[in-house]
């Protein structure tokens, strides 16, 4: 298991967004983002977590618990 930093994706959460079914999401992560957003929602017990590939070559993370 690999240590993440409570503030390491600070930066990203503060684009989130949610949508009408409750999922929260980051929407054009490159893939350094998206991997760093992924271990984190981990570290923090998110269970339901989703990566789309977009056609413009960015990630979206949603997530919900």
């Amino acid at each position: 298991m690999s240590f993440v930093r409570k503030d390491a994706s600070r930066p990203i959460l503060e684009r989130r967004q949610t949508d009408a079914d409750g999922w929260e999401y980051c929407e054009r992560l490159n893939k350094s983002e998206a991997e760093r957003l992924l271990d984190w929602l981990e570290a923090n017990g998110y269970a339901q977590k989703v990566v789309i590939f977009g056609e413009d070559g960015g990630f979206t993370v949603r997530w919900r618990r």
